[in-house]
């Protein structure tokens, strides 16, 4: 039963391999720039592994296939690598006090995931023009300046912690109008007899300075804490 590959067929799958593992580099490199858990290690192992799974699914059971009354699903390891890799993807993403970070690299991961599978399956143009296309969305919108240029308006959330006063809700709700928080929502999450907790959501203009909203805000004696998300945005 023959088992071994051309030695030509051995060098396609290496170059596979290696096509794979440098496009993963290239993504992991903008995510190492940024010092995020994923980074170039991370995402080369993902696109070597799953370049390595698409061969192995693609070409690895040859010799079975070609016995008789044989047949197998080719497909079937690159459909668990989908989602095998969310379990990566989501070790990625954190949750602190209301402020998500991760999700970019999250993403990134998936992708690098899907990347390596196509590479492994030979698609050589498509993962290298996904590479490039990936690569230059990370870094083109990773400048908060372009994208102020295309969010005009952001999300301005705070909670807050105050003394149970009369009219307080009122008069902080008049106060973040005066500095300019629009579609003012709030939502009480404790109360008891001497304290409020409550959370206000808002949309303010992205040119506006968040922390003299904020600073507004703490003249009033009677609030205790403001904790902030900046603009309802996620750190990536």
């Amino acid at each position: 039963m023959q088992t071994l590959a051309p030695i030509s067929t051995e060098l396609d799958w290496l170059l596979r391999i290696v096509v794979a593992a440098l496009c993963g580099g290239v993504i992991g490199y903008e995510r190492a720039i940024q010092r995020k858990s994923a980074g170039i290690r991370t995402h080369i192992v993902v696109a070597i592994a799953s370049a390595l799974f698409m061969i192995v699914s693609k070409y690895g059971f040859n010799d079975i296939l070609n016995m008789r009354d044989i047949a197998l699903d080719p497909s079937r390891i690159a459909a668990q690598i989908v989602t095998g890799i969310s379990f990566i993807g989501a070790g990625t993403i954190l949750v602190r006090k209301e402020q998500i970070s991760g999700l970019t690299t999250a993403a990134g991961v998936w992708a690098t995931a899907a990347i390596g599978m196509a590479i492994g399956a030979g698609m050589y143009f498509m993962g290298i023009l996904s590479t490039a296309l990936l690569f230059l969305i990370q870094m083109l919108f990773h400048d908060d300046m372009i994208i102020s240029k295309i969010t005009p308006h952001i999300r301005f959330n705070i909670q807050i912690e105050a003394a149970n006063t009369p009219r307080i809700l009122s008069r902080i709700q008049k106060e973040l109008e005066n500095s300019h928080v629009e579609n003012i929502s709030i939502k009480i999450l404790d109360v008891s007899e001497k304290w409020i907790v409550f959370y206000v959501d808002g949309v303010i203009n992205n040119k506006l300075d968040e922390n003299k909203i904020i600073m507004s805000l703490r003249k009033y004696p009677d609030i205790d804490r403001i904790s902030y998300t900046r603009g309802g945005r996620s750190n990536g």
